[in-house]
Formats: structure tokens, sequence, C-alpha cells
């Protein structure tokens, strides 16, 4: 897949004059660098004009663009009704840049290959997950939006296998779960921010180094084992990883 602009590939659930959902591919670079900034937070537009390189006029254009595709909406500030809070209204599933310098070569599934077939026994899990994303880096293609979401739903299927009202007996419970499955060995520290390490995970322990966390599915399992146990939105950051050069994944997790 070639292209000559990175594009962002949307789940468009609000398409104007439309009762189903569906994909949205975004080629316009200046509506890239919008939903960009709108996928991390919600912005009014003067926030929105001070991160662009663009005039107001540029930028108020492409967001009316956006919102009549049902993309981006806006609602009130509360604290100044004269200004607009504009926020990404569909799910973000991910990007295509193949401008970029590739992460990893063309070969780096055949070394993975080869250092699974080393080893007495296969881990098909990490095996897996190991060439799809390579595959996905390959091409140019950061999925890892989607691949959160998966996280998410896995979170669901095995937060009630897990649950403990003690919050020492779940994380117990969730390392005894990553060591039984071969995901890794799990430690948390608890307070303001839980801290949670993860050693040999097996979303990146063999990957190419890439400069940048790759643990999405681990994230998003996380994510969601917290946010249901303290019912709360929580924010979970990865600020180690095995694939920036580090010995280990650490996630901080906080309000």
């Amino acid at each position: 897949m070639t292209t000559s602009n990175p594009i962002q590939i949307i789940l468009n659930q609000n398409k104007p004059d439309q009762k189903m959902v569906g994909i949205d591919i975004i080629k316009s670079p200046m509506k890239y660098e919008l939903l960009d900034l709108l996928r991390h937070d919600e912005m009014n537009f003067d926030e929105i004009v001070e991160n662009t390189s663009k005039s107001k006029a540029s930028v108020s254009m492409h967001l009316r663009d956006l919102r009549e595709e049902g993309i981006v909406d806006y609602k009130a500030d509360p604290t100044d009704n004269r200004k607009k809070i504009f926020y990404l209204k569909s799910d973000f599933l991910g990007s295509i840049d193949s401008n970029k310098i590739k992460k990893a070569q063309k070969d780096q599934t055949e070394i993975l290959i080869s250092d699974f077939e080393d080893n007495d026994e296969v881990d098909y899990t990490t095996l897996l997950t190991h060439i799809f994303k390579s595959l996905l880096m390959e091409y140019g293609m950061d999925m890892s939006p989607i691949l959160q979401k998966l996280g998410n739903h896995i979170g669901e299927y095995i937060f009630n296998q897990l649950y403990d009202e003690d919050l020492e007996i779940f994380a117990d419970n969730i390392s005894s779960y990553w060591q039984k499955n071969k995901l890794g060995k799990l430690y948390f520290k608890m307070g303001a921010i839980i801290k949670v390490t993860c050693i040999d995970c097996f979303e990146s322990r063999s990957m190419q180094k890439s400069g940048t966390p790759i643990c999405n599915i681990e994230k998003g399992i996380l994510e969601t084992l917290f946010n249901k146990f303290f019912k709360l939105d929580l924010n979970i950051e990865e600020i180690q990883c095995y694939a920036m050069g580090d010995e280990k994944c650490v996630f901080e997790i906080q309000p």
C-alpha cells in the first residue's frame, strides 16, 4: 500500500443521514493533524489553533468538514459559554504512514520464527502476537487504539474470574493469571499511582526495538480490570517497554 501522506482510519458511528456505522479514511494532512490532537484530549478552538501551524480560517473550515462528516463534535465550554470544546465523536482505529522509515525489516518475521524454533516449547500466544505486530510495523501501520480495545474486551471477560474486594488479593490473582498463561511476571506497587511492572512481557520481550511502547493489548486488559475494580475511569500509561530498549515494561495507573 502506498500513499503520499499519512492516513487515519476512523470508525464513524454517527455518519450523517445513515443508520449504519462505517469506516472513514482520512487522507487530508490537516484533518490528520486535527484528529491526532483530539484523539488525546478535548480542546477548545484557540487551543487547537495554537497546536497547529494553520490559520484560524483553515482550522475552522476543516473542523466544520469533520463535524459534517460526523467525526468531530463540540460542546459549550463550562467556564465560558462563548467558547466551544471540540472532541472526537467516532472511534479512532489507527493510522497508516507508508512514508515512515520501516521499524521492522521484511525479514523480521523469519527472524521471529527462527527464535521460537530454537526453543523447546513454542509459546504460540507470544509467537502470533509478535508476528502480527511485526507485520503492522513493516507496512507502517499503527493499530494501537484497536489493539487496546481488544485488551479491554479481554479484561471484561476475565474480570469476574480474578476479582476480589481486597485490592492486594485482586492484584495477586492478576499476577497468577499472567504467569499461568505465560504472559509474563507482574509486580504491583500500590499507592496514589499504581505501578505495574511486567518481566518477560508477552507483547514485547522479543520484539525489535521501535523506540515507542507497544504493549497495547496488555495496557487495555489492565485498564479495564482496574476501571471495573475502582468503578472509575482511570488513566494508564506505559512508561517503560522492551521495545524502547528497557529491560522491563512498566505501567502507571492513576485517576
